[in-house]
């Protein structure tokens, strides 16, 4: 059943169909323009693969814009039935004017594979290869269609021939429409690694169109059969014969053209559409008519002045077998009926050039099998206007594979390709309907609106990014930088001061920084009593370095440095210089301020009786033992003297006895906590000096009896 409204088209008569579908001519409520809109059969609408196959004839006519292909206008889904518009061309196609008839002179030959390339081009700088370039799909306009054209002198072309049908068009390198190996395009436009189901890529449509010129100068393609596999093993082997063979006054360049345009290897092939139109150019400047100019030739194919009428042009008649459908591009091979002849009277005979031509198989050009007379006598016959509408020859596709070389169970029984009566009107999925339309305007709008949304996304999303970056970094630059709180602070001073072994220099801008900011602190006076030390440790580390001869030296520093230097005779005798610096420098009683550096270094030297005076009483104990241990033998030499009766003897007693005296008298003469043994060695040394004998020894001192230690409180 034949469509009426579909979204806002009024269909009108049927220019075209094949086994998938049919193409309508209608009429755009809306604007009132007339289109063309492509419908897959709703029996047909449930395949998947068919169904994938009409979607990727819209998607790739979404990408195409460009005036030698048919425009896509819109695209929908009606009650499961989905379908598209696309610009109405009035005209004919090129198979059907070659079945007219109709032999392209050179010059046409090349204008019009000029601007097939050119549509090659646009669709292969897309990615798109056609796969399927042949004359069916190949439309001349009745009038030319004039566009803009920078790269043209004149500003503007003539545009007569639209490529249409992208119907197992694939992208490079996408996956195919039909299982690998399988046979996907019209046989006798085929490319040898189309045709034995290789991959292929845009040099295909090359050679397709390659044979597109042949068959516009010679009437037909180069290899033709009764089968299927014979014409694919001719396209894969075959040397098809030279055009200059066939027709005369062909420039031997375009003859070399087409010859490497049907190159079985596709590196032997120019290597572009872009190429090829640039060697064609090339050929026609060379090849440039005399000054004289002629009358051109009308576009859309009809003959030049002076040629007879198409009533009386003649056909090519076959002498062979009956022709078979594979002859024709879009047709399924199975036997036809023989075209009716006109009457010996009325049949024009063939000009000299046809009549010299061999005939060879069947005839190519034979009249297009009426499928409509196939169709059950209720389905009645189809218009005669639309078999000579410009989409007559040109098929919606065929089921597996597109354009006709696999035939459903319906055409192989001789029924219609498109369901006719109730039958098609009850194949419903379920019972819900679902409608959609969209023009392409509308599409490219809404690509437009997700376009500038994404970038606004994107924007937003570095935007995001940016300031998620700067937070982190604020966020480290604060944890890092921002100054820690009080207990912080006291937790690593005081974690650094009780530490064994630790650098207490470490603590030293910790210290300042809780002084700085938590002056009030309860624990502030702790942490200065903590500074305090660390400057006196500060100021010794300074004192145990040489002194530089380029510095002042302050007076305290002087006698801190020669106190300190009195260590080396003994921890008293530091000790004692140290107290005298005290005394000096401290000026106990007078009340007089000090500046910072001098209570610095009183504090300094304090240190140093906190740390001598252990090893100074420790030194007093060991002398005054020794002292007295040696004051005790002197006393038993006395008494040992004083019982003999021997003179000698005596004498060699007294010098013992005094030697150790006066050993006493010079080792600690000059330690302070030793003198009252000093003395008594003294003392007891006079005695002796007059002969006489000794008195009895003073008392000698304990060791516990050493002078104590100055105390260096309150100093």
């Amino acid at each position: 059943m034949n469509p009426t409204q579909l979204g806002p088209y009024t269909i009108g008569q049927r220019l075209g169909r094949g086994g998938m579908g049919a193409v309508y001519e209608a009429v755009d409520t809306a604007t009132g323009k007339a289109v063309a809109v492509k419908v897959l059969a709703s029996h047909l609408a449930d395949d998947a693969g068919l169904r994938r196959r009409f979607d990727a004839e819209i998607d790739a006519l979404k990408n195409l814009r460009h005036p030698g292909i048919v425009r896509l206008i819109a695209f929908g889904e009606q009650d499961e039935q989905p379908y598209f518009a696309m610009e109405l061309v009035h005209g004919r196609s090129l198979e059907q004017i070659l079945r007219d008839g109709k032999r392209f002179s050179w010059r046409e030959t090349i204008a019009k594979a000029a601007e097939i390339a050119r549509a090659l081009k646009a669709a292969h700088d897309v990615g798109i290869v056609h796969r399927d370039l042949k004359p069916a799909n190949l439309l001349i306009a009745d009038v030319p269609q004039v566009v803009a054209n920078g790269s043209a002198p004149a500003g503007e072309e003539a545009i007569s021939v639209k490529l249409a049908d992208f119907g197992i068009a694939k992208l490079f390198g996408g996956s195919s429409h039909t299982a690998a190996g399988h046979v996907v395009g019209t046989a006798e436009y085929m490319a040898p690694e189309q045709a034995t189901g290789r991959p292929l890529d845009h040099r295909a449509d090359l050679y397709a169109l390659g044979l597109v010129m042949y068959a516009m100068l010679t009437g037909g393609p180069p290899f033709r059969g009764g089968q299927l596999a014979e014409i694919i093993e001719k396209q894969r082997r075959a040397v098809p014969p030279r055009v200059s063979s066939l027709v005369k006054d062909i420039p031997p360049e375009l003859d070399e053209l087409i010859a490497r345009l049907l190159a079985k290897e596709p590196a032997q092939r120019p290597a572009s559409a872009l190429a090829l139109g640039r060697l064609l150019s090339a050929i026609e400047t060379l090849h440039a008519p005399a000054a004289v100019a002629k009358p051109p030739a009308p576009r859309g194919g009809n003959p030049p002045t002076g040629a007879p009428p198409a009533a009386a042009r003649p056909r090519l008649q076959t002498a062979g077998p009956a022709p078979t459908a594979l002859d024709r591009s879009n047709r399924q091979t199975r036997p036809v009926a023989p075209s009716p002849q006109p009457p010996a009277a009325t049949r024009p005979e063939p000009t000299a050039g046809h009549a010299a031509r061999p005939r060879r198989g069947p005839d190519p050009l034979a009249p297009t099998i009426d499928l409509a007379a196939a169709r059950p006598a209720a389905a009645g016959p189809s218009s005669p206007a639309t078999e000579q509408s410009v989409y007559a020859s040109m098929p919606a596709a065929m089921p597996g594979g597109g354009t006709g070389h696999t035939a459903t169970a319906a055409h192989a029984a001789g029924q219609p390709a498109l369901p006719t009566g109730a039958a098609s009107a009850t194949t419903l999925v379920d019972g819900g309907r679902r409608d959609r339309f969209m023009t392409v305007e509308d599409l490219e709008q809404a690509e437009a609106d997700h376009s500038r949304r994404e970038d606004f996304l994107q924007a937003l999303r570095q935007w995001l990014a940016a300031a998620g970056v700067a937070a982190a970094v604020a966020f480290v630059a604060w944890f890092f930088l921002a100054p820690p709180s009080a207990d912080t602070l006291h937790a690593r001073i005081m974690a650094i001061i009780d530490a064994k072994n630790s650098d207490t220099r470490d603590a030293r801008s910790l210290v300042e920084q809780f002084l700085d900011r938590y002056a009030a602190d309860p624990r502030a006076e702790q942490i200065r009593q903590i500074k305090r030390q660390l400057d006196i440790d500060q100021l010794e580390r300074r004192s145990r370095r040489p002194r530089r001869g380029d510095r002042d030296v302050t007076p305290i520093e002087r006698d801190y440095r020669a106190a300190m230097a009195r260590e080396k005779d003994g921890p008293n005798a530091c000790l004692a210089a140290i107290h005298a610096l005290l005394a000096v420098h401290a000026r106990p009683g007078v009340g007089a301020p000090v500046d910072e550096e001098t209570s610095l270094w009183l504090d300094l030297a304090r240190r140093q009786v906190d740390r001598l005076t252990p090893d100074a009483e420790a030194e007093q104990r060991d002398d005054a033992d020794k002292i007295a241990k040696i004051l005790a033998a002197a006393e038993l030499l006395a008494a040992q003297s004083e019982t003999s009766i021997n003179p000698a003897t005596q004498k060699d007693l007294a010098r013992q006895r005094r030697s150790l005296l006066e050993g006493i008298v010079t080792v600690y003469a000059d330690r302070p906590h030793a003198a009252e043994f000093v003395s008594t060695a003294r003392a007891l040394l006079g005695d002796g000096e007059n002969g006489t004998p000794p008195a009895a020894a003073p008392a000698t001192p304990s060791p516990a009896a050493s002078i104590p230690v100055p105390s260096t409180q309150n100093e």
